[in-house]
C-alpha cells in the first residue's frame, strides 16, 4: 500500500501530541540524512519526537554531526549507547535502556530506523501492547550475502521481527517488493524518499576546491569504503578505466572500515597515484560538479541519497543494478546500469560516456528532470505522520 499526502488527516484523538521515539543506530549517511528531513518537517503541534541514539556511531570514519545537527531542531534526544557490530553484552545493554526509556516516557509510536536499531528497538517496543512499532529498513541487511548459509539467518529473523512490526515502511518500489516476502502485505507502507533540492557549486570551483585538475576527466564516487558499497568493485573499475585512458584521474570523497584495505587495492591497480582520497567531505554534494562520470556499484540500497543528487547535479550515472538503485536509473534513460560485479561492462559504460558528450549530457539533463518529484521532504512527513495516525487510532 502507498502512503500519500495528508491534507485531509484528522487530528489526534487526545489533546496531546503523538509521542514518537525514533530509534537509530546508524547516525551517517542517507539514513541520517532521512531522519533530520522527517524530524524538520514533522508537524510539530500534532506529533512530538524523541530520539534515541549513540551520540556518535562506533564506526562513524568522520561522519559525527548528527547529534549536532539535531539539536538545533525542538527534538528531545536520548543517548542509547547502541553500537554497529554484533556484542552480545552491549546489545543487551542497550536493549534495557530502551525498555525503562519506553516505560518512563509512555511513547504511542517507536519507529525504528536500518538494521541493528531494528533488531534491539522493536525487542523493546514488543514488551509494551499499546506500543506500536514502526521499522524502516533503509536496505535489508541480509542482501549483502550471497551465500544462502549467510542469508538466510538474517532473513529469518526479519521475518520474525516482522511479526511484532505494526508498519513497515519501504522507501522505494524494490524495497517494498523484497519486504513482502517477509512481512504481511497489509503491513507495508511505501513513501517514497524524498529531500529538498540543493545548488551545486560550478564546475571550475568544485575542482579548485578539490585540487584536481582543471580539463581532465574525472570519474568519481561518494560511496563508503564497507562491504555494501562493493568498494573493490569500484577500484577495479577505476583501473579498467586508467588503462585505457591513462589522462583519467578519479575522486573518491568518502570513508569507512575497508580503506586501508581498498587503497592497497588501488595500489597494486598502478591507479593509487590517480586518484584523490579527500575522505569524508561535509557536504560533498554541492561538490559533484566536478565528475563527469559517477559510479556506483552498491550491492544493494534502500534507495540511494547519492545517486538522487548526482541526479540533481546533473551528471550522467553508471550504476549496479539493485535494490533502490533501480528505482531511480532506468537504462539508457537517466543512466546506464550494468549487472552487480561486472566490472568490464562498469569500465566499458564510464568509457562511452567520456568520449560520447551528447549522450552524457542527455541522460544527465532527463535523470535531473526525472528526481524533481523527489524534491519534497514535507511529502514524506505528511505521509508518514498519516502511518502514525492510523496505527493510534487503531489501538
Amino acid at each position: 500500500m502507498d502512503a500519500t499526502g495528508g491534507a485531509a488527516l484528522a487530528q489526534p484523538m487526545s489533546n496531546r501530541p503523538i509521542r514518537v521515539l525514533q530509534v537509530m543506530e546508524a547516525t551517517i549517511g542517507g539514513t541520517k540524512r532521512h531522519l533530520l528531513d522527517l524530524a524538520a518537517a514533522v508537524d510539530r503541534p500534532a506529533f512530538q519526537f524523541e530520539i534515541a541514539c549513540p551520540r556518535v556511531r562506533s564506526e562513524p570514519r568522520g561522519d559525527t554531526s548528527f547529534f549536532d545537527d539535531m539539536s538545533v531542531l525542538p527534538v528531545e534526544m536520548h543517548v542509547v549507547p547502541m553500537v554497529r557490530a554484533i556484542r552480545p553484552i552491549a546489545d543487551v545493554r542497550a536493549t534495557w535502556d530502551l525498555i525503562t526509556l519506553i516505560r518512563r516516557r509512555r511513547y504511542d509510536i517507536v519507529h525504528t530506523h536500518s538494521t541493528k536499531a531494528g533488531v534491539i528497538g522493536r525487542v523493546a517496543a514488543a514488551l509494551f501492547p499499546r506500543v506500536r512499532a514502526v521499522h524502516t529498513p533503509h536496505g535489508f541487511y541480509f542482501l549483502n550475502f550471497d551465500s544462502p548459509f549467510a542469508r538466510r539467518p538474517l532473513r529469518w529473523l526479519e521475518v520474525v521481527l516482522g511479526r511484532v512490526t505494526a508498519n513497515l515502511i519501504a522507501l522505494s518500489e524494490g524495497e517494498r517488493q523484497v519486504a513482502g516476502e517477509i512481512v504481511a502485505p497489509r503491513k507495508i507502507r511505501k513513501i517514497p524518499l524524498t529531500f529538498a533540492p540543493f545548488e551545486p557549486l560550478p564546475r571550475t570551483e568544485a575542482r579548485r576546491r578539490l585540487g584536481l585538475p582543471a580539463d581532465a576527466p574525472i570519474i568519481g564516487t561518494t560511496a563508503r569504503f564497507t562491504e555494501q558499497k562493493a568498494p573493490f568493485d569500484i577500484a577495479e573499475t577505476f583501473a579498467a578505466i586508467y588503462r585505457q585512458r591513462p589522462d583519467a584521474r578519479f575522486l573518491w570523497t568518502n570513508d569507512g572500515e575497508l580503506r586501508t584495505q581498498v587503497e592497497a587495492r588501488l595500489r597494486a591497480l598502478g591507479v593509487h597515484k590517480a586518484t584523490s582520497l579527500p575522505g569524508f567531505v561535509l557536504d560533498a554534494r554541492t561538490l559533484l560538479t566536478a565528475l563527469d562520470v559517477y559510479l556506483h556499484m552498491a550491492r544493494w540500497e534502500g534507495v540511494p541519497y547519492s545517486i538522487m543528487e548526482v541526479m540533481t547535479a546533473g551528471i550522467p550515472i553508471v550504476a549496479a543494478r539493485a535494490v533502490g538503485t533501480t528505482d531511480l536509473v532506468e537504462h539508457g534513460r537517466t543512466g546506464l546500469l550494468v549487472n552487480p560485479g561486472d566490472i568490464p561492462a562498469a569500465a566499458a559504460a564510464a568509457l562511452r560516456l567520456l568520449t560520447h558528450s551528447d549522450e552524457a549530457r542527455t541522460l544527465a539533463a532527463e535523470a535531473r528532470a526525472a528526481v524533481a518529484v523527489y524534491h519534497d521532504a514535507e511529502a514524506m512527513a505528511r505521509a508518514t505522520e498519516l502511518v502514525y495516525r492510523e496505527l493510534v487510532r487503531g489501538r
